[in-house]
This record gives C-alpha cells, structure tokens and sequence, in this order.
C-alpha cells in the first residue's frame, strides 16, 4: 500500500509491506518529475494508493496519471468526513476542513487513545484540538514560520532576513530582530492555545503531537512536551485506510 502526503511545499510518502511503513526520497511539490525518486524504491504493483493532497487540482491529476500510467491504478483521495474511525468533528461544513489536519488529529487521536492537541508547522501553522471521547472541537490556522518572515521582509523596505532562529534576551541586530519578532509572536500563540485549553476544556488531560517541516524551531516553543512525528499525516492515511478496506 503507497500512501502519499502532497503538502504545499514537500511530498512525503511511505510504503506499506506487511504492516510496516518504509519512507520514500521526499520531493517538492513544484519538482518537475517529483514522483521519480520513487522508481527504485518501488519494486512491485502496490495494492492500494492512497493520497493526502493540499496542492490543488493539477497535482491531483499528476497523481492520477503516474498511478494509471504505472500501475493500472486509480489513487484513493482522501476527503474529511463528519466520523470516521472513531472521531468525530464539529466543523461546520467538514467538507472544507483542510484534509491533511483532519488526517493528523486522526492519526494522533489514534496513538494517544486520548486527547490531542495536534500542532501541524509547514507553510501555515494550524491547531487541531480531539477530546478524549473523540471530538474534534475544530482549531485554527495563522501563518508558519518561513510566511511570516517572509511577509514581513516583503512588506517594507530595509528588512533582510533568510531563515529564523531562537533568540535569546534582546536582538542587537536585524536579522535577530526579526527572528525575535517572528518567534515570539508563534510562541504567544501557542501559549493562549494553552490558556484556551484550560478555560474550555478543564477535566481534559491533553497530550501535544507536533509535525511538519518548521516542528524543530516550534517545539522549544511549545507550552507543553510533544510527541514530535513528521509523517502524522501518513499515519492518518493508514488509520483511513484500515477503516475502508
């Protein structure tokens, strides 16, 4: 069984033989061929794909091509549903909850057999919050990392700044500033995530689980120890997939 997670920017996948995942090369998603790291990896037919997709419609029908092309075969998208294995979302129209979130507060609710709260860091930072009955009370979305410098440094004039690193004290110059500025904004965030918790949720003993590609500069921001898994969507799809054979 492939199971495939096309982000914004990077494509993971991981291939399933006798119940154990093996990860493939990862990609881009704006790679020219970037399915094509896979050719060796891949030595027989899978039985099913399945596919996580947040990069819109042209990348799912280059999925569709390389899976028909290669295998015969046709790729199973996943799509957020009101319940499924044992979760079910309070999202008002379900539909429109991003599928790799759904997908990763499944996959973590499934590990903890419990509470979550589900940090995913890429391109945007998202929350997703499961009580321990299986209740995805929903979360929210703010810029990631890499958008929110980015934004900044695009916005005005005199601002450089290539990447983010944790600060400490003071910046005394503009390149700490900026990360300053930037982590300290993400980490308030997190902190009234936390804050929300016990205001809404007071009886509930939340575990944190982190992933994405920006989770090892968010995890020292964090209010709370995580269970860091970078491929938490992956998982989700095989959770999916366990319950739709």
């Amino acid at each position: 069984m492939l199971l495939i997670d096309i982000g914004n920017t990077r494509i993971k996948a991981a291939l399933v033989e006798g119940g154990q995942p093996r990860m493939l090369p990862a990609a881009g998603t704006r790679d020219h061929a970037p399915f094509s790291g896979w050719s060796d990896a891949i030595s027989a037919r899978p039985s099913r794909v399945l596919v996580s997709n947040v990069a819109g419609p042209e990348m799912a029908m280059h999925v569709l091509r390389y899976t028909r092309e290669r295998w015969q075969l046709e790729p199973e998208f996943a799509l957020p549903c009101r319940s499924r294995a044992g979760m079910t979302t309070r999202y008002q129209y379900p539909e429109k909850l991003g599928v790799d979130r759904w997908l990763a507060a499944l996959a973590a609710y499934h590990e903890a057999r419990g509470a979550v709260c589900v940090c995913d860091v890429g391109t945007a930072l998202t929350i997703d919050v499961v009580t321990a009955d299986g209740t995805h009370l929903g979360g929210l979305i703010a810029p990631g990392p890499d958008l929110l410098r980015t934004s900044l440094t695009r916005g005005t004039a005199q601002l450089e700044s290539d990447g983010l690193s944790l600060v400490e004290g003071f910046a005394d110059n503009t390149r700490d500033a900026i990360s300053l500025g930037c982590t300290d904004a993400l980490g308030g965030l997190l902190q009234r995530v936390a804050v929300r918790l016990d205001q809404h949720q007071p009886h509930e003993d939340f575990r944190w689980y982190l992933t994405g590609g920006a989770a090892p500069l968010i995890e020292a921001l964090l209010p709370a120890p995580a269970v860091h898994l970078p491929d938490l969507v992956l998982r989700g799809l095989a959770v999916l997939a366990m319950t739709n054979a």
